[in-house]
């Protein structure tokens, strides 16, 4: 995700075959998602009419939803979106985390850190790498804790108010977020690829501005803002979802 972001590293190419890695890896089973979803919102019922999750307790019972997409509407590295109707009306994102996820981060800090303590028994560097790494893997967790990334989004849309322009999806009051699912308003907007130049140049502008603030002034980041992480609403505003 990151190299498909950096052309001066890259073949722009290179870069673009690199690009849907923000959005569209391959999702996981949507069965298991499902399973999660009721594990996690402790839901016994369906989830929608016709969809349950496996060994439903109660599959004539009330549902969760109004009504849910049959796949997922994006796909990352760590989670899945799907998009669904609450019994109101309204329309939310329904974030679920890969079941393997954790494991795997685990797994890849487990080999890095071994690599990097190599690297560094050599007398390579000027400082504490493995330390380094334990700092960055103690906030890729807690960020992976989807109930913190509720409370920090939040935060991080209220650090940027002066700005005017920026918003970050709410969390549904009624579906409190969970460790591994994460139920937010949807948002109506466009990923740079399907903009216009004028709009792209628009929103690019309003994004650089966004992530310079967040680094000089107010010091409250967001850590991974490629193309897939930010939009342009279609009422005008800048969206990290």
């Amino acid at each position: 995700q990151t190299l498909s972001q950096r052309p001066d590293i890259l073949d722009e190419e290179i870069c673009e075959e690199l690009k849907p890695l923000q959005t569209t890896n391959k999702p996981f089973d949507d069965a298991e998602a499902m399973r999660l979803l009721s594990e996690e919102l402790e839901w016994r019922g369906p989830i929608a009419p016709g969809v349950c999750a496996p060994e439903c307790a109660e599959p004539d019972g009330a549902p969760l939803f109004a009504s849910i997409s049959a796949s997922p509407i994006a796909s990352a590295s760590l989670g899945q979106v799907y998009k669904a109707t609450l019994h109101d009306g309204s329309e939310v994102a329904v974030k679920v985390q890969r079941p393997s996820a954790m494991r795997q981060v685990a797994t890849d800090f487990a080999v890095l850190t071994t690599v990097l303590y190599g690297i560094q028994s050599t007398g390579w560097g000027n400082g504490d790498l493995v330390e380094i790494t334990d700092i960055v893997a103690a906030g890729v967790f807690e960020e992976m804790d989807y109930r913190n990334e509720a409370v920090n989004a939040q935060r991080f849309e209220r650090s940027l108010d002066f700005l005017g322009y920026v918003s970050v999806p709410a969390a549904v009051p009624s579906l409190p977020p969970t460790p591994r699912v994460l139920v937010t308003e949807w948002v109506a907007g466009r990923h740079l690829s399907d903009l216009s130049r004028e709009e792209g140049t628009r929103m690019t502008n309003m994004a650089v501005d966004a992530v310079t603030a967040s680094l000089v002034l107010t010091g409250f980041v967001h850590a991974d803002p490629h193309e897939g992480n930010i939009m342009l609403g279609d009422d005008g505003r800048l969206y990290f979802p």
